[in-house]
């Protein structure tokens, strides 16, 4: 048996306890004061994964123990604690949020969910591992290994809700059942085999697989809640949404559906010295505004109605110098990793697309593809963006094994020679398959255009979500699409076998492949993910034009100048423990 004892590195705890944003998947900063340094999107995502392949190297001897962490972590933030600002408020971008536990997940349920519930462990960033010190004790306290599919987990015996409810095994337990029963936690079911009680404070997980990162993904997912079973069965859907019994570092105060929050502090919490960042509450009360429409959040900063929001790259201009690299006096500026990456697919089933049984149309339409200029289009750049170098987004697990600079390349005449190869006409028609949310016309027109003046005539399909993902799934209504795709487990192996395990889909895969050799190279990936086996997959990807990966964006956050730092999960920013300057006010005057 394998024990990880000591589950953050040195590096991370002294980072942590010093500056809260370096050491947790943070996002990039820029300070018009000049005090925080950031660097390109590309550069912080690639750094994080040398760090991480530095990290997984440390003996564990070396690494601190929890109770080291701990009382590092108290010390250096005590006056942090000690002193929390009154309030922040913040936009949200959905009105569709819940503050109950087990809520399907939306773009207004991130913000709030890390405030309000715990989840066994924190997953500092995309590439986080129990081997290289990035999961942070939440209410899981320690994990042994006792083989490839099997981990027994000791949690805290002192963990109590906001309501005083005491939480065990049996809890643990009912949670995870939950998360899969509601759909929460959307692909649980698919890799976690059991959950099963040991004694009150140790709980068996069985895997369905041992691919890289599932135990992580199990123990940290994002949409993970961990709550009293006494408390939620006992209770009513109205009083789990108003007064929740939260396990977070706040509760509930009010909710205005579709409109607003109003969390606060948790001023009693049962972990009194915090042990991952989202137990930190340097914010007595947070207030979220709904706030749909990108201009009005940028117009909402600007009339200092808002201390934090997310923008819209086209935005950046307003509150960022982009040559020189910094904030503009009066904010500050953070860019998150790139997680998630654009790709573009080839519909790959026989006799249905033209170009399932055409490698060199396939060739030509990669090779007329221009990353960069698509980017522009979408409205960023190469401060908040990057031209991805594999099927893969930088800041995944893995992508450094496998970026190549000579990644399919853009060339216009070797698209042209490609076309010629293929045998079709000029004018030869495909269907281009695109969400209207996801992406705008401008980016539909990049691509066209670069298509288009290679020989092709394009069909652009662009329909809402909803019907978006209704035809994704159906081989008759397109021949290209281009869609938003992420990792579950933050590695690059969790990424491919979404998109190509057949299990996963009624016709292949995302693109309706029905290849042996892939299936087979996709297998050895998981089983083990040496440089070998990642490259091999992406090799074959691309050596057979199946699928593209264009670009990954940043997200960006503005800030008043007030705050300093905005810890990031490994999607999502952590608004309790941000950092803030000494002579920080809220624009609601606290």
């Amino acid at each position: 048996m394998r024990k990880f004892h000591k589950l953050i590195s040195t590096a991370l705890a002294v980072a942590m306890a010093v500056s809260l944003l370096a050491g947790c998947g943070n996002a990039d900063s820029a300070s018009g004061a000049g005090d925080n340094s950031q660097e390109n999107a590309a550069s912080e995502a690639d750094t994080g994964n040398e760090a991480d392949a530095g990290a997984a190297d440390v003996d564990d001897a070396t690494k601190p123990t929890l109770d080291t962490v701990t009382e590092t972590v108290q010390t250096e933030l005590a006056a942090a604690l000690d002193t929390p600002v009154e309030s922040m408020t913040i936009a949200m971008t959905s009105a569709s949020f819940d503050t109950a536990p087990f809520s399907p997940p939306t773009p207004g349920v991130g913000p709030i969910i890390y405030m309000l519930w715990a989840k066994m462990f924190f997953q500092t960033n995309a590439a986080a591992t129990l081997d290289n010190g990035g999961m942070q004790p939440w209410i899981g306290k320690e994990v042994t290994k006792v083989d490839d599919l099997t981990y027994d987990v000791l949690i805290f015996d002192n963990v109590y809700d906001s309501q005083g409810n005491h939480i065990t095994a049996d809890d643990i337990i009912f949670s995870y059942t939950m998360c899969a029963e509601t759909a929460a936690f959307e692909d649980l079911s698919s890799i976690l085999d059991s959950v099963t009680k040991i004694d009150d404070y140790n709980v068996e997980f069985k895997l369905k697989s041992s691919m890289t990162g599932i135990i992580e993904e199990v123990l940290s997912h994002n949409n993970l809640c961990i709550v009293s079973k006494e408390w939620y069965e006992s209770t009513s859907g109205d009083e789990r949404q108003s007064n929740p019994a939260t396990t977070g570092a706040y509760t509930v105060q009010d909710v205005a559906q579709g409109s607003s929050v109003t969390l606060v502090r948790n001023e009693d919490p049962w972990q009194k010295e915090p042990t991952c960042s989202p137990q930190i509450a340097n914010v007595k009360t947070l207030y979220y505004k709904v706030i749909t429409e990108s201009s009005m959040r940028t117009i909402g900063l600007e009339n200092r109605e808002l201390d934090n929001s997310d923008i819209s790259a086209t935005d950046l201009a307003k509150f960022y110098d982009i040559n020189a690299r910094t904030a503009l006096d009066g904010w500050n500026v953070f860019f998150s990793p790139a997680t998630m990456v654009n790709c573009l697919f080839c519909n790959m089933d026989s006799g249905v697309s033209i170009l399932a049984d055409n490698l060199e149309l396939r060739q030509a339409i990669f090779a007329a593809l221009d990353a960069e200029e698509i980017y522009y289009g979408a409205g960023f750049d190469e401060v908040t963006a990057i031209k991805a170098t594999a099927l893969a987004a930088p800041s995944m697990g893995g992508y450094a094994e496998i970026a190549d600079d000579g990644y399919l390349p853009s060339d216009l005449e070797a698209a042209k020679a490609f076309f010629e190869a293929s045998g079709q006409p000029q004018g030869t028609e495909i269907t281009l398959l695109s969400s209207q949310s996801l992406y705008t016309d401008a980016v539909r027109s990049v691509i066209i255009a670069q298509l288009e003046s290679v020989g092709f005539t394009v069909n652009s399909l662009a329909v809402d979500q909803a019907l978006f993902n209704t035809y994704k799934n159906d081989s008759t209504q397109w021949d290209l699409i281009i869609d938003t795709k992420g990792s579950g487990t933050g590695h690059v192996v969790s990424l491919w076998d979404g998109l190509f395990n057949p299990d996963n889909y009624q016709n292949g895969s995302v693109c309706f492949t029905h290849d042996d050799k892939l299936i087979e190279l996709l297998e050895a990936a998981k089983k083990d993910s040496s440089t070998e086996n990642l490259k091999a997959f992406n090799d074959y990807i691309s050596e057979n034009a199946i699928a593209k990966g264009l670009y990954a964006s940043s997200k960006i956050f503005v800030t008043q100048s007030g705050i300093t730092d905005i810890p990031m999960g490994v999607l999502l920013p952590l608004y309790g423990p941000c950092n803030f300057a000494s002579d920080y006010q809220s624009v609601v005057g606290n």
